[in-house]
């Protein structure tokens, strides 16, 4: 759900070539997504950083004279999924964004433990190397704009690749971190001694 603000991007760019409205429809697509976590007072770091980059973008286009928005609206989806890339990288030492998303579905005694920071900077690194694949992918068909079969591959048939490849790679992971950890703590039950009645 936090990605489609790039969708929008994307799609009313490719619609209308006009930077300005597709920011402003991603922008607005990502405050409708953030809006229940902002009410519930745990806002995601991504939404938070969807909604101030395509407002910036938006500014930006409306402010710059018919050039810059040539510019812009050359560049604006390798601007967008690089700044994408960027946050991963720069969170993943601290908060690896996968992890507020794991903790919906993993119970709380478990968010502080080695194992579940492992898993999301795993994720996260593979998330981010997604990106950055998906920015150069965006540059090269930017430098032939002219060239639509070029287009549909570097624009549209790479990036959704690389996010199928990512979701089942994350899904799989995913798997495999509980597969490890259910049996861990089956062998802990089982130690000799573990569960000695007392005397």
């Amino acid at each position: 759900m936090s990605l489609i603000p790039w969708v929008v991007f994307a799609v009313v760019d490719r619609a209308a070539p006009s930077p300005q409205w597709a920011a402003l429809s991603a922008a607005a697509t990502a405050v409708i997504i953030a809006w229940p976590s902002i009410v519930a007072r745990s806002p995601r770091t991504l939404d938070l950083a969807a909604i101030v980059l395509f407002v910036a973008l938006a500014v930006a286009a409306f402010m710059v004279g018919p050039e810059g928005q040539e510019v812009i609206a050359h560049y604006g989806r390798t601007i967008v999924t690089g700044a994408l890339a960027l946050f991963v990288f720069a969170t993943l030492p601290f908060r690896p964004f996968t992890e507020q998303y794991a903790r919906l579905s993993v119970p709380r005694d478990l968010w502080d433990t080695p194992r579940f920071k492992h898993v999301n900077r795993v994720l996260s690194a593979g998330w981010g190397a997604a990106f950055a694949f998906m920015t150069v992918c965006h540059l090269i068909a930017a430098g032939s704009p002219d060239d639509r079969r070029l287009s549909t591959v570097f624009n549209w048939l790479l990036p959704i690749a690389a996010i199928i490849l990512m979701i089942r790679v994350t899904e799989r992971y995913r798997a495999r971190a509980r597969d490890s950890a259910r049996a861990a703590a089956s062998t802990d039950s089982g130690t000799p001694g573990a569960h000695r009645e007392p005397t």
